[in-house]
């Protein structure tokens, strides 16, 4: 008996060697990226933060831990504390473990009934959604999109003058789709309700649904450029942005530039 167990400690006291060996050489790869830089300790998410969750609940709930980063590669907006200022407002959105904290996650809750968080300056605007482009599971609240309005213009001498008849549909008929605008949060996403009030999957059975009800997070002259674009008619339909997506506002397509 004591043969067998003496190998086996041995296997033991060579792997917990070998973890400590593994985390001091980590440590010390950690220091030597940080050599001849300038660094600045700050908070990231220790494990998943859902969407709502206080400041104070991630003071005091152990969400978060500190790192040392370089200086230089850190957002302007990067938390080195969550400070008593932040206890009344909540994560607009879910934050993934190991995802740096910055102050824009986070905005004052709303508080009838909805559930939804606002971010700071911002107000919620629900405007419906075309989901045939990008599929209804693909758009979930804390996405960061591009909103496309395809319209039909006042004439071709007049492209960026919307007629004010929603998207005409015809023979001899043009229409224009264009950027909107961009890097736009998603708060919500439901299903688009009819007009008797019930959802599109409650009058189909629970089938597939051609339109979203999404609440975006804008300010002032966004949430009055939606509200406009949607009284004119036509069609929404949002693009989920990536880390490297490259958004510009352009000249748009319409029914003759379609395969240029």
């Amino acid at each position: 008996m004591a043969r067998r167990i003496i190998p086996v400690l041995i296997s033991v006291v060579l792997a917990a060697l070998g973890t400590g060996a593994v985390l001091l050489y980590l440590r010390s790869a950690d220091d030597r990226a940080l050599a001849g830089k300038q660094a600045r300790t700050v908070l990231v998410a220790d494990k998943q933060i859902p969407a709502g969750t206080s400041g104070r609940a991630l003071r005091t709930k152990g969400y978060l831990r500190e790192v040392r980063m370089p200086v230089e590669t850190l957002p302007e907006d990067a938390l080195e504390q969550v400070s008593g200022s932040l206890d009344a407002l909540v994560t607009t959105a879910p934050v993934q473990r190991g995802q740096l904290m910055l102050r824009a996650m986070f905005g004052s809750a709303v508080t009838n009934g909805s559930g939804l968080a606002i971010p700071d300056g911002q107000m919620a605007i629900t405007a419906r959604v075309k989901s045939a482009v990008f599929g209804p599971a693909s758009l979930r609240a804390g996405a960061r999109v591009a909103i496309f309005y395809t319209y039909t213009p006042m004439d071709d001498q007049k492209r960026d003058v919307v007629s004010g008849s929603g998207l005409e549909k015809g023979h001899k008929t043009n229409s224009v789709t264009r950027l909107l605008m961009t890097d736009v949060e998603v708060i919500s996403v439901g299903p688009a309700p009819a007009a008797d009030g019930a959802t599109v999957a409650d009058r189909t059975g629970g089938g597939s649904q051609d339109e979203l009800s999404v609440t975006f997070g804008l300010n002032q002259v966004d949430a009055e450029r939606l509200a406009h674009a949607v009284a004119l008619g036509g069609e929404l339909n949002v693009g989920v942005l990536g880390e490297s997506s490259d958004v510009k506002p352009d000249s748009g397509v319409d029914n003759r530039s379609l395969f240029e």
